[in-house]
């Protein structure tokens, strides 16, 4: 028998295809990072829930019903029920109770969706939802830089082995979620003038390796750490939980540090100007990119500047890095007035010193002709 008419001859069943549903996505999209399926996760409930409290049916239902539309029908209902849903989050406070929920948010929301839509059979682009539905516009709000002072007192009112990971994660510009990951040997410790940290793939946010560096004040707190453990260890996960579970965990944690301190300003969107990842990063590409502007991003994991920088060495990586030290220093940190007054002072030492030597040798001079 041809195969053409063993092909004519076979009963497709329906088993063959998955269903289609949110669970059958989410089964669907389970290579990308588990932080993304959680998002996506999270925009798929969400939209359900809207349309069971809007129609009274749960999204394959109201789905499946546009779908027997004819096209150009179908098309206008998916993006009017989209719409809807726009103008409903937009409505709607955020979960921090100010403003409304974000517009950044809601772009992410709708184009998580729009993955699903395509998955359940509809012919829809990112270009389409982007031109057929009207999302709230970003309003982009100007970031107030992380002060010394105020990294000042999260050092000194945080203990243990968390105060080094925040020492870790200001000098390197790592975020919670990568610098939970790394375990020992992830830490190049003598072959360079700086301890090295190797940014795997695997648990990198880009999914691209990269190399940071830390300065010698949080070395010296991180090396005693690490002779009490063996090079598979999680640093600072040794209880080795979940990552989602520790972040949300060291999110409280600082939380909590935050409202102790005072901490509490917020901006328009109700984002606190004190976090635990990004002003800790910031603060670090900050001072690394008055150095050399570009460095900073690169050792962040931002991949336009890492291009720029693969082509050095790790030893000039390190160099680079060794020249913005100074003023990555927390506790360590003498600002240049200070380092002059210093300096002074160490001359005038000097100067008082020689003047003493030069003393006592005159003496003893005299001391020598008057026994001869």
């Amino acid at each position: 028998m041809e195969i053409s008419d063993k092909l004519s001859n076979l009963h497709i069943k329906s088993e063959y295809e998955r269903p289609r549903n949110i669970p059958s996505y989410l089964n669907r999209i389970k290579q990308k990072s588990k932080g993304t399926v959680r998002n996506i996760n999270g925009f798929l409930s969400r939209f359900d829930t809207y349309l069971v409290l809007t129609y009274k049916k749960p999204n394959e239902i109201v789905l499946k019903e546009i779908l027997a539309l004819d096209e150009e029908s179908q098309r206008r209902a998916i993006f009017d029920v989209l719409q809807d849903y726009v103008n409903y989050l937009s409505e709607k406070m955020n979960h921090l109770s100010a403003n409304t929920i974000s517009a950044g948010y809601i772009r992410a929301s709708v184009y998580g969706i729009t993955g699903y839509l395509r998955f359940f059979g509809f012919r829809i682009s990112r270009d389409d939802v982007k031109d057929g539905v009207n999302c709230p516009k970003i309003i982009e709000e100007e970031r107030v830089p992380l002060l010394r002072e105020q990294l000042q007192s999260i050092m000194n009112n945080t203990i243990g082995l968390r105060r080094t990971m925040y020492f870790v994660m200001s000098s390197s510009a790592l975020r919670i979620a990568e610098v939970l990951q790394l375990r020992k040997r992830d830490f190049i410790l003598d072959e360079y003038d700086r301890i090295v940290i190797k940014v795997s793939a695997k648990i990198a946010k880009m999914k691209k390796p990269r190399l940071t560096m830390i300065t010698e004040e949080t070395a010296r707190l991180l090396r005693p750490e690490l002779d009490k453990i063996n090079d598979d260890v999680f640093v600072f996960n040794q209880d080795n939980r979940t990552v989602y579970y520790k972040i949300r965990n060291e999110e409280q944690i600082f939380s909590r540090l935050r409202e102790k301190l005072g901490f509490t300003d917020r901006y328009e969107t109700g984002i606190h100007h004190v976090t635990l990842t990004d002003s800790l990063r910031s603060w670090c590409v900050t001072k690394i990119n008055r150095i050399d502007f570009g460095f900073g991003h690169a050792l962040a994991g931002h991949e336009t500047y890492m291009k720029r920088y693969d082509r050095l060495s790790i030893k000039e990586k390190v160099d680079f890095y060794i020249r913005a030290e100074k003023t990555l220093q927390v506790n360590s940190y003498l600002d240049d007035e200070t380092t002059e007054k210093m300096q002074e002072v160490y001359m005038k030492r000097i100067s008082d010193l020689e003047d003493e030597m030069n003393s006592v040798r005159e003496l003893l001079k005299r001391k020598t002709m008057h026994f001869s």
